[in-house]
């Protein structure tokens, strides 16, 4: 049995799904840099473009039900920080998704695990699971993995930026400022690097593929950083 065998057993252990078609499994993933051109049907592109919409409808439901009194933007917001790539990487650091991942290569030269890949297999499973189980499994994995992320929502009705700035104003310092620091990826898959300059305390970084949620993501890591948000 091959490492990655080991870790993909591991990983059935800590899903709250046992697939029926382990073939689903396999091709949630099998990033793209791990198949041909002639197999490339078989990799989790097009299973992350599924569980993306499984997974904004799932979390749509819940915060609909749990949160009666709360108008339709500020459900938005907090549907927008649930389901964003920085959650889904979250989630898959948790289920160590990492090693079971097929990428291309081997050693030092295997296909560099990023946030991006990691984020895309997390949005692969629960297509994979959806497909598998239908919506009552994907919606199980989904309550399971996000209940900790669930419970801070109405922390986050207001987007990250904006109550870093009100934090900010309210201490009279400098408005936080933004500085794209690195840019990289192809046209169509950019990744934004964005440094956060808040007055009096220690820069922040944010990554992602537009500058805006890079920026986003900035902010919340200060304000997770410095417990002003849990």
């Amino acid at each position: 049995m091959t490492a990655r065998d080991q870790a993909v057993a591991a990983l059935k252990e800590r899903l709250s799904h046992t697939f029926s078609d382990e073939a689903l499994l396999e091709r949630a993933l099998t990033h793209a840099s791990g198949t041909t051109r002639a197999t490339a049907g078989g990799n989790n592109e097009r299973l992350e473009f599924l569980g993306d919409r499984v997974l904004g409808l799932v979390i749509a439901h819940v915060l609909y039900e749990r949160h009666d009194d709360v108008p339709e933007g500020e459900l938005a917001r907090m549907l927008n920080a649930m389901v964003r790539r920085a959650m889904c990487t979250k989630v898959a650091e948790r289920l160590d998704i990492g090693p079971a991942l097929k990428l291309a290569g081997k050693g030092k030269k295997r296909t560099e695990l990023t946030d991006n890949i990691l984020g895309d297999a997390c949005e692969a499973l629960i297509g994979a699971i959806y497909l598998d189980g239908g919506l009552e499994a994907a919606g199980r994995f989904i309550r399971e993995h996000w209940k900790d992320a669930l419970k801070q929502a109405p922390e986050l009705r207001k987007d990250a930026k904006t109550a870093l700035q009100e934090w900010a104003a309210q201490r009279s310092f400098d408005t936080p400022a933004y500085e794209i620091i690195e840019q990289s990826g192809p046209d169509h898959a950019p990744e934004f690097t964005v440094r956060l300059t808040v007055q009096g305390r220690k820069p922040e970084t944010g990554v992602a593929g537009s500058r805006r949620m890079a920026e986003q993501n900035a902010a919340e890591a200060f304000l997770i950083r410095e417990k002003i948000w849990k």
